[in-house]
C-alpha cells in the first residue's frame, strides 16, 4: 500500500500548516475520517486533502477551523463520509484476508514444529473475538470529539463489553474444557479446502492474485506437512510456512484502480 502511505504522508505534512488549537481540532477530524473501515481509504485521503486545503486557506484569512464544523464536528465529518464510496471488494480482501488466513493457520504450522500441541476453545473463539473487537473499535472512534453522538456512546459500550465481558464470560463458561487434539485427516481436509478457496480467489480477484496465490502455497505446505510423519522435514515445512505466512500478513499491494478523483468537499 505504498501509494496510500504516500497520500497519508502528504496530508500529514499539510496538516502541520495548521497551528494552535486548530491543529488538534483538525487532527481529531482526520483521525475520525481515517478510522471508518467501510469507506475507500484512497477517497478518504483525497477528501482530507481537499479539507486541509480549505482549512489552511481559511486560517490564513483569519478564520477559526472550528467555525467550519459548527458545534458538532462528528456530524460534519459523517456528512463528508456519506459522500465517499465504500471500499472495493479488492481492497477488502487485500486488507483483511491475510489476517484471517494467519489466524486460521498459525496453530497448524506450529503443530508441524511441535506435534504435542493441543487446541483449546479459546483459540477458536479468539479468531471471531478479534474481528468483533475491530468492529467495536471502529464505531467507538468518535470519543475524542468534544460532543459525543449516541452512535459513539453505543459503540464505546460495545467495545467495553467486547474487551472485558466477553473474555471473562468465555473463560467462565469453558473453564472446565480441556485442550483437545484435532486428527490429522481432519486438518488435512481443512487445509486442502482453504488451499482450493485461495486458488479460486486468485482466479477471481486477479488484481491482487499474488495474495491468494501466496496463501495457496502456505496451505499447501500445511497439507504436505500434515500428510507426512513427524520428522525434521515437517519441522522445516512448519518453519517455512510460518515465515511465508508472516510475509503475506504484511504484504499489501496497491490496487490497479484507486479512487483519486477530487471529492469537491468543502465544510
Amino acid at each position: 500500500m505504498k501509494k496510500l502511505t504516500q497520500l497519508r504522508a502528504a496530508n500529514d505534512q499539510q496538516l502541520k500548516k495548521i497551528h494552535g488549537t486548530d491543529y488538534t481540532y483538525t487532527e481529531t477530524v482526520i483521525q475520525y475520517l481515517r478510522g471508518d473501515l467501510r469507506k475507500d481509504p484512497y477517497a478518504i485521503e483525497q477528501a482530507i486533502s481537499d479539507l486541509l486545503a480549505t482549512l489552511i486557506d481559511a486560517q490564513q484569512n483569519g478564520h477559526k477551523v472550528a467555525s467550519f464544523f459548527s458545534d458538532d464536528p462528528q456530524a460534519a465529518a459523517d456528512n463528508i463520509l456519506k459522500e465517499l464510496p465504500h471500499i472495493s471488494v479488492t481492497y477488502l480482501f487485500s486488507m483483511y484476508w491475510p489476517l484471517l488466513m494467519f489466524l486460521l493457520i498459525q496453530n497448524i504450522l506450529i503443530m508441524l514444529i511441535s506435534p504435542s500441541l493441543r487446541f483449546s476453545l479459546s483459540d477458536v473463539i479468539g479468531i471471531n473475538f478479534f474481528a468483533l473487537l475491530m468492529i467495536g473499535a471502529s464505531f467507538a472512534r468518535g470519543i475524542f470529539f468534544n460532543k459525543l453522538s449516541r452512535k459513539t456512546i453505543a459503540g464505546l459500550w460495545i467495545l467495553l463489553v467486547l474487551m472485558f465481558v466477553v473474555p471473562f464470560l468465555t473463560g467462565y463458561l469453558f473453564r472446565g474444557v480441556a485442550p483437545f487434539a484435532i486428527s490429522s485427516p481432519t486438518l488435512i481436509r481443512f487445509s486442502a479446502i482453504l488451499c482450493a478457496i485461495n486458488l479460486a480467489c486468485a482466479l477471481w480477484l486477479r488484481p491482487i492474485f499474488l495474495i491468494f496465490f501466496g496463501w495457496t502455497g502456505v496451505w499447501l505446505i500445511a497439507v504436505l506437512g500434515l500428510a507426512l510423519p513427524s520428522s525434521e522435514l515437517t519441522v522445516i515445512l512448519g518453519i517455512a510456512g510460518i515465515v511465508c505466512a508472516l510475509g503475506l500478513l504484511f504484504y499489501r499491494p496497491d490496487p490497479l484502480h484507486s479512487s483519486t478523483k477530487s471529492t469537491g468537499i468543502h465544510p
